[in-house]
């Protein structure tokens, strides 16, 4: 009973050695790969960041200038059209029925000149010979000066008609977009009376208020930059075409107009639009890209990247500068910090810097 004991715990011994061999060591974290960038000390401006409300760089209300009944109407809301493009068409049938009036009264009338003419030459030749009387050659005379006028005449109505016809086409002035109709097929228009709105958003412009300490510093052609609301991410980079120089008696602010290009169609009318200027003068100061900056619990902070791990350091963000921002933070200036893949991060980690692919 004793052998067989020891036999048994021997054996168990023996197990536990394997399973003990066998198990893996313990394994590191592998480190996170990250794109990093240098804090650096560069010139910048105070900023200003001023809300207004996008509008299209062009807004029509098209209208038709005859009365007449709505015949075709090809456009609807939200559709884009060209400059030139029909939006409606007026009936015709009146107007068309004038015109081949017009035309018959005007080849009348210019056959009846041309026989005037000829009758003058004739006349003229006789009277020169004493064949006729100063009466008859007055007459001719008389004859061709009335069919020239009523030739006159006739053409200017014809051209009336012709205008008029032209004008039941109802044509885009500029590209653009239709934003809202006002008629429909079948449907009678008084002359002047709208058919759509239509808006060009090839380039918007944005009003905001500028307070009146500011008002000295910012100039027409200023350099803006522009976020929307609506769009996250996006930014657009404009100027400043005009500065009203009456305030507004209440807020004490001056309007200052903004245009932004938008050939991409991006930025819609009536989006909230946060307009950044540069303002005061320049100084030198601490900056990082944005992308560096980290907002977690409530606080922002940067990853520093120091002998492949990286330590947590807070930053008190005090300007936006295009895509860098101006920080208050215990760095010096050549320090690296993360720029991509930092969302992920923790004090302490290691990282694995990955490699700018070359251009081609």
């Amino acid at each position: 009973m004793h052998v067989l004991l020891v036999f048994v715990v021997g054996v168990l011994g023996l197990l536990g050695c394997s399973e003990q061999q066998a198990a893996p060591p313990p394994k590191g974290r592998p480190p996170t790969p990250v794109r990093v960038a240098e804090v650096v000390n560069r010139v910048v401006q105070q900023t200003v960041e001023l809300v207004g409300t996008v509008e299209p760089w062009r807004r029509s209300i098209v209208a038709g200038e005859l009365a007449a009944l709505v015949e075709k109407f090809p456009v609807e809301e939200g559709m884009a059209v060209k400059r030139g493009q029909v939006l409606a068409q007026l009936r015709t049938d009146t107007l068309t029925i004038q015109l081949n009036s017009a035309e018959a009264s005007h080849r009348e009338a210019d056959t009846r000149y041309q026989q005037a003419q000829k009758d003058l030459k004739r006349i003229k030749t006789l009277f020169t010979k004493q064949l006729v009387t100063q009466k008859e050659y007055d007459d001719a005379v008389t004859q061709e000066a009335a069919l020239v006028n009523r030739l006159a005449l006739l053409q200017s109505e014809l051209l009336q008609v012709r205008d008029q016809l032209q004008k039941t086409r109802v044509v885009a002035p500029f590209d653009g977009w239709v934003t809202q109709e006002f008629t429909e097929v079948g449907q009678w228009i008084q002359a002047g009376g709208p058919i759509v709105e239509l808006v060009d958003l090839s380039r918007v412009k944005v009003e905001v208020p500028l307070p009146e300490r500011y008002v000295g510093e910012i100039k027409v052609g200023a350099s803006v930059t522009a976020t929307f609301d609506g769009l996250r991410g996006f930014e657009a980079e404009g100027h400043v075409f005009s500065v009203v120089a009456q305030a507004d008696r209440n807020s004490r602010t001056f309007p200052i107009k903004v245009e932004l290009p938008n050939a991409a169609l991006t930025i819609k009318s009536g989006l909230v639009s946060r307009v950044i200027l540069q303002v005061g003068a320049p100084y030198e100061a601490l900056v990082v890209p944005k992308d560096a900056l980290v907002l977690r619990g409530g606080a922002e902070f940067v990853f520093v990247m120091k002998d492949g791990s990286v330590s947590q350091v807070p930053v008190v963000v005090v300007n936006h500068v295009n895509n860098e921002v101006e920080i208050n933070a215990q760095l010096e200036p050549g320090m690296i910090v993360v720029v991509e893949g930092n969302e992920r991060l923790f004090p302490g980690q290691p990282v694995r810097v990955l490699e700018e692919e070359s251009p081609v």
